[in-house]
């Protein structure tokens, strides 16, 4: 197991931390138009550029490998797996696991503390457990039907903490396959939790961090004190949760809605990324030209 110190800091030039989600934020697998080139153009600023990628994703290991390659997308130098439960530093696409990572998340979450989550998720109504290879040590992952998303989440949340469970419940909203999604994860192991620890072994300050997302279980990164881009794409609920949530907890000015329109981008996918970060890091305008 990988420990975080000196030699696992990326490049000493590296000025900025971009974190960004995969499907649907950098991935184009929504049903939105791309723009022609975005993800080339990201791709040639973050290597002529101090850049230093992190992806955030629900998928596992092998599953962003295979984004990597099918997509042409940017290695990254650190990656934030399975909804936050996992982080690796992947310099020289060797992957190092963060053991002080697996350390914190553990004090809320052991095989008995699992058994109780299972019992309880499953007197809730219109969840249903997802496949073994869907659930790993420190997720649960149910399936809810779309309509029921909200008030179900909402339902479970109250049950666990009422039974005095730590954890955090992420719903998610899968719009190709109109299938909501709920995950419960150690209270700590969120992908916010995930990306401040970066930060703080890296040393990247607020104001050279952007994060990108478009989906539910990117809401607490989305709507906290971190620079974040929510893109185009993302649903209109999605997008409303989001200002209603930043506007609660005194963060809008730190929520950016990809709009469009920028260097000729329409907003959607890595253009909308592109769009966010240029909007935190207003000499990025002059790398694209």
């Amino acid at each position: 197991m990988g420990r975080v110190g000196k030699k696992l800091k990326p490049h000493s030039r590296a000025r900025f931390l971009l974190c960004s989600d995969l499907d649907r934020t950098l991935i184009p697998n929504g049903p939105q138009a791309e723009s022609p080139g975005a993800r080339e153009t990201l791709r040639t600023m973050v290597e002529h550029h101090a850049i230093c990628v992190v992806y955030v994703t629900g998928r596992n290991r092998a599953l962003v490998e295979q984004a990597v390659a099918d997509y042409g997308l940017p290695w990254p130098d650190a990656v934030i797996g399975d909804v936050g439960t996992r982080i690796w530093s992947t310099f020289d696409r060797q992957w190092k696991p963060w053991s002080q990572w697996d350390d914190l998340i553990r004090m809320d979450w052991d095989d008995g503390i699992c058994s109780r989550i299972r019992e309880e998720a499953d007197t809730v109504e219109y969840l249903q457990r997802q496949p073994d290879d869907c659930q790993t040590e420190y997720k649960l992952s149910y399936f809810c039907p779309a309509a029921r998303l909200q008030d179900t989440a909402a339902m479970l949340r109250g049950q666990l903490a009422g039974n005095g469970l730590a954890t955090a419940v992420i719903a998610s909203h899968d719009e190709v396959s109109d299938q909501g999604l709920v995950d419960i994860l150690p209270a700590r192991a969120t992908k916010r939790g995930a990306i401040e620890m970066v930060m703080s072994s890296w040393g990247f300050p607020h104001w050279a961090t952007v994060c990108a997302g478009d989906s539910g279980n990117d809401l607490p990164f989305l709507t906290s004190a971190l620079q974040a881009v929510l893109v185009a794409n993302a649903a209109q609920e999605v997008r409303q949760q989001a200002l209603e949530m930043a506007q609660n907890q005194g963060q809008s000015d730190n929520l950016y809605l990809a709009l469009g329109g920028f260097h000729g981008m329409n907003g959607n996918y890595a253009g909308g990324v592109i769009e966010g970060f240029a909007h935190y890091v207003p000499e990025a305008r002059h790398w694209l030209g």
